[in-house]
């Protein structure tokens, strides 16, 4: 005889908390950021994008960590392998615009190109190593990235082509790509009850 295990369902007041409980802690952590580092004054909004996302993907990478630690021991996954992939990603974001200040561009863009193999290995073997619920949310995610920017970048190139707009860097570009796909990531998870 087996019992069927349901899973434990979350109150909407304690996800809002939750959710709140995060805000509070990207807004010290954007706060601190904001403090100890040694910015200009004005930053261009790229720049200014950039530095956000490096910071809330290394944050994440530190959120997944503090998750492994308090989960059951029976409980399986690939933590490790999604902390490096979020820090590398936020590395990724931040090189560019800190580290050529105390190494040759080249070097930094070497390291970057090196950060980007290792994070594509990472993914890919996450990817695979994955259950079918986790592969569904990245292909989900995916997706509503995709078309969301595809519909967003056509739009937008229309608008430059007639001299509407002033035209955005790619660095830019990279930034918003990172904004939507952290956005979009939410939207399956939470369908789903995971979030």
């Amino acid at each position: 005889m087996s019992a069927d295990i349901q899973p434990r369902q979350t109150s909407m007041w304690v996800k809002a908390a939750t959710f709140g409980g995060l805000a509070v802690l990207g807004g010290v952590v954007g706060y601190l950021t904001a403090r100890f580092t040694n910015l200009p004054d004005s930053v261009p909004w790229d720049d200014a994008l950039a530095f956000m996302m490096g910071i809330a993907l290394i944050v994440m990478g530190a959120l997944v960590a503090i998750t492994m630690v308090f989960r059951p021991a029976a409980v399986v996954g690939q933590g490790g392998l999604q902390i490096v992939v979020f820090v590398l990603a936020g590395l990724m974001f931040l090189a560019p615009m800190m580290a050529p200040e105390f190494v040759a561009p080249q070097i930094v863009f070497a390291g970057v190109a090196l950060a980007f193999a290792l994070q594509t290995v990472a993914n890919v073997i996450v990817w695979r190593g994955s259950d079918e619920m986790m592969r569904r949310l990245m292909t989900e995610t995916s997706t509503i990235a995709f078309w969301g920017l595809q519909s967003a970048f056509f739009l937008y190139a229309a608008a430059e082509r007639m001299a509407l707009i002033q035209p955005v860097s790619a660095w830019g570009m990279a930034g918003i790509l990172m904004a939507v796909y952290l956005v979009s990531s939410i939207v399956p998870s939470v369908r789903r009850g995971l979030a």
